[in-house]
């Protein structure tokens, strides 16, 4: 029954491996070499498995079944394929030995149906509830956010952590390539980009499009899975016009970030850069003997240089390497701008972001690392907050 099952339902081989939660990616290099799998937890990084396709032409009918479910065909002529797995799950593979030189491959980067939370953050030791306080108070008062770093940083973790201090009632547009971003509110509406149907672009529906319908659905906040492109000028133009906005982009830090915003193909006008409120840069470093991955700074975008024709900026807070903490750096104009804009002394603010630390502390403390809980308690505090501060300090 077991290998019924596994073989002809699921997917063979590697089926163990797409129904343990703690797996990011799944990799297979070629033939008859060791799978490696990407753990969830960074510290464990990349793990070789003992799964082998032992035959060219059992990798090669793999491969091909891959890309039928994932609504795509794989051949000689095309050897490559980009697509979705029924489950959600991305795949790329490549077919063949005339561009692969071990023979086929494919990697998978897994569809989680339970999404990382700002207490699985904390307990890798990505970032600390003071960070993450700072940031949530950023959302809840409509700060714009770029979430920015190198490949397997971890952008769309934070992106979706991110996403969860969204209060209940707002309305969400989430645009994306791949579906990954999830989200347990009710007023979300998700929106995933189509590759086209036949040759010449034919059918096809881009970020682009996405992005310029979303604006017509009113929508409190948008969110973008990754920046790349044209869509990102009309982002940018939401974001100067007051519209909420958080998206990642690939760059490791910030003259980085201003070259590949500032040039072809996203090419957007130096001045429109500077409509950001914030950006939280993420690396993934090497720390007593081990991968991990870390908020290296948070920045905030205070205006911009005419003379060097580049944005201002203002470190608010800086992961220290030796200490493995997050040093702050000097006064946060976000907090100085939401007590302008809302009408809340300074020192309420400061009082307000200590609260919020104090609840994720106690979450963590607790170990609540369901999405949905920790969602319920987020929007309680909206609700209540003298019933989960009590509860928080009750046991803190």
């Amino acid at each position: 029954d077991y290998y019924i099952n596994r073989d002809f339902v699921g997917l063979g081989r590697i089926e163990p491996l797409m129904q343990d939660p703690n797996i990011e990616d799944i990799s297979c290099d070629g033939v008859d070499v060791p799978i490696f799998v990407y753990h969830r937890d960074p510290s464990f990084g990349s793990i070789v498995t003992n799964v082998v396709f032992p035959s060219a032409e059992e990798l090669d009918s793999f491969i091909i079944r891959l890309a039928q479910l994932s609504g795509k065909s794989i051949s000689v002529a095309e050897p490559l394929v980009d697509g979705t797995l029924p489950d959600g799950s991305r795949l790329q593979a490549t077919l063949a030995t005339d561009i692969a030189r071990k023979g086929s491959n494919f990697t998978i980067r897994k569809f989680t149906e339970e999404p990382l939370t700002p207490i699985h953050l904390m307990n890798y030791g990505t970032v600390d509830a003071k960070t993450l306080a700072f940031l949530w108070l950023a959302v809840d008062y409509g700060r714009s956010i770029l979430v920015s770093g190198g490949t397997a940083t971890g952008k769309t973790s934070m992106l979706n952590v991110l996403s969860l201090f969204i209060r209940p009632e707002k309305k969400i547009v989430s645009i994306e390539d791949t579906a990954e971003i999830r989200l347990p509110h009710p007023h979300w509406v998700p929106t995933v980009a189509r590759t086209a149907i036949s040759k010449g672009e034919r059918g096809e529906v881009d970020l682009f499009d996405l992005l310029r319908e979303s604006l017509r659905q009113r929508p409190d906040y948008i969110v973008v899975g990754e920046v790349r492109g044209k869509e990102a000028y009309i982002l940018f133009q939401q974001i100067s016009t007051g519209h909420p906005s958080l998206a990642t982009i690939h760059a490791e830090d910030m003259n980085k970030l201003f070259d590949r915003l500032t040039t072809q193909p996203i090419a957007l006008p130096p001045t429109l850069v500077a409509s950001l409120d914030l950006i939280v840069f993420l690396i993934r470093a090497r720390y007593k003997e081990k991968f991990v991955r870390r908020v290296s700074e948070v920045v905030e975008v205070t205006g911009f240089d005419f003379e060097t024709q580049r944005p201002t900026i203002n470190t608010v807070l800086k992961w220290n390497s030796f200490t493995d903490k997050f040093d702050a750096q000097g006064k946060s104009l976000t907090l100085k701008k939401i007590s302008k804009m809302f009408g809340i002394p300074e020192q309420e603010v400061v009082d307000e972001l200590q609260r919020r630390a104090l609840i994720l502390e106690w979450m963590k403390k607790k170990n609540i690392t369901d999405y949905r809980t920790v969602y319920q308690v987020i929007n309680l505090y909206y609700t209540s907050p003298i019933r989960v501060l009590a509860a928080a300090m009750g046991e803190s």
